[in-house]
């Protein structure tokens, strides 16, 4: 949330400065948003595993998923 905040607090700065040239500008709004993406990155949860894994057996292809692993009973 502090990212973000500070991410939004720099966007509105940017947009309500008086006198202020194209380069500045979209420095500034490119700042806010790098803060706002890096707070949504680090909301995600962290989870190491992959989301579906994909052999290829012959001339097929198998793809994995963590929900199909566990439905699996071989």
């Amino acid at each position: 949330m502090f990212m973000a905040t500070i991410g939004a607090v720099i966007g509105v700065a940017v947009l309500v400065s008086p006198n202020i040239n194209d380069a500045k500008w979209s420095a500034g709004l490119g700042l806010a948003g790098t803060a706002i993406a890096g707070a949504a990155g680090l909301a995600q949860n962290s989870k190491n595993e992959p989301d579906f894994s994909v052999k290829k057996r012959g001339d097929n292809f198998e793809v994995e998923t963590p929900s199909s692993e566990s439905t699996d009973q071989h």
